[in-house]
């Protein structure tokens, strides 16, 4: 789950970089792809020290800014170098270092996966992209209207569940309850719609989508979608530390996750929790070089037709900034060239694009933050600005 984009205009506004010179305190220890992955196309060796100085003055600055226990930070410019490193700790309780190789929640960065899978499947037969939500999960507002295709790139206008105060004081009070899809189809059925599916100029986040193709997945692979994307996705490519979890707790190594809490408050471990709230809208968990390897994949267009890719990389406008040319397309964002999708869930904070002209990929994970924060697109923001400032100029 993410709803950082909410605030992307103030975040957008905040790309201001102080390139000071920082002390690194961390090592660059990249795992290698394990046998059989594909590796990305190698970045070469370290990054200027300069650069590395820049990076690491926007990483300090985001950790200390937000309270961030640990973050790690890939960068890989192809032919240029990379850093690829850990920050501050994993377990605040027993003070362990974060590492590059932890496992940590990925929230709505499961999207693309759940977008990729639903193309997969277009591609196969199993689905059209004009198909109606109606004919899958019947009883939601305007559902005889509203097609896959919008389903896919958030203009649906479908009510977002995580809206509703029923959901968000559950999710609150235990994010290990379940709360099942029934429910969450339930709050769908009874709410006002944001707007006509597919009205000129409209455009919306919300999980919703997302948990209802994973409706649509379940019926027309004949599976759920989490096995699906396991074997068809995760397996295919081989993705270090990726998985979609079906059990509370985040496999070894990996890092705890910390709640956003008030001033003064004692510090919330939320590193456990049911990993069906979040479902196809954020369920899933990946490593630094897990979200590398998908970047690639994603940008490359690896496990779709050449139809497919181009449904997946059509934008429409987001709206969402008015500094930075915003776009989404099938669970993909696009922002001043790059393209990826950033996430948030209790415990996680999570970005991840590439540009794909360049093969230039900047991956960020923290361990600290609630369903509204955007440490991680933030910190993405400033080091995208200050390797690539032509983009970025108004």
């Amino acid at each position: 789950m993410t709803y950082s984009w909410r605030s992307l205009g103030v975040v957008a506004a905040a790309v201001v970089l102080a390139v000071t010179p920082m002390a690194a305190c961390g090592t660059s220890t990249a795992p290698a792809p394990p046998a059989g992955a594909e590796a990305p196309a190698d970045a070469g060796g370290p990054l200027p020290p300069a650069t590395v100085a820049g990076i690491e003055q926007i990483v300090h600055d985001q950790m200390r800014t937000g309270a961030v226990p640990g973050m790690a930070v890939g960068v890989w410019l192809p032919g240029q170098g990379q850093l690829v490193r850990a920050y501050g700790v994993a377990d605040v309780a027993s003070g362990a270092a974060f590492a590059v190789d932890d496992r940590v929640r990925i929230a709505s960065i499961t999207k693309t996966f759940t977008a990729t899978a639903t193309l997969m499947l277009v591609d196969r037969g199993r689905l059209t992209l004009d198909d109606r939500l109606e004919s899958f999960v019947p009883g939601v507002p305007n559902g005889r209207d509203i097609t896959v295709r919008q389903l896919l790139n958030m203009t649906s206008g479908v009510y977002d569940f995580t809206e509703d105060p029923e959901f968000s004081a559950a999710f609150d009070a235990d994010p290990l309850a379940p709360f099942p899809v029934e429910r969450v189809l339930t709050i769908l059925r009874r709410s006002t719609p944001a707007f006509p599916p597919g009205q000129p100029g409209s455009w919306q986040y919300s999980d919703s989508n997302y948990i209802l193709l994973g409706q649509i997945i379940e019926r027309a692979a004949g599976e759920p979608a989490g096995p699906f994307i396991e074997r068809e996705i995760v397996g295919v490519l081989n993705l270090p530390g990726t998985s979609y979890p079906t059990s509370p707790e985040i496999p070894p190594p990996s890092a705890r996750g910390y709640l956003v809490v008030p001033p003064g408050a004692p510090q919330r471990d939320v590193t456990a929790l049911d990993p069906d709230v979040a479902g196809p809208a954020g369920a899933m968990i990946s490593t630094v070089e897990g979200l590398r390897a998908w970047a690639g994949a994603l940008a490359a267009g690896r496990l779709l037709s050449p139809a497919g890719h181009a449904e997946q990389t059509t934008f429409v406008n987001a709206n969402l900034s008015p500094t930075l040319r915003t776009g989404y397309g099938a669970g993909l964002f696009e922002i001043n060239d790059f393209v990826g999708h950033n996430g948030a869930i209790y415990g996680f904070n999570t970005a991840m694009f590439q540009l794909p002209r360049t093969g230039a990929t900047i991956v960020v994970v923290a361990n600290r933050s609630s369903n509204f924060e955007g440490v991680g697109l933030e910190t993405f923001l400033q080091i995208a600005k200050l390797l690539y400032p032509d983009l970025f100029s108004s």
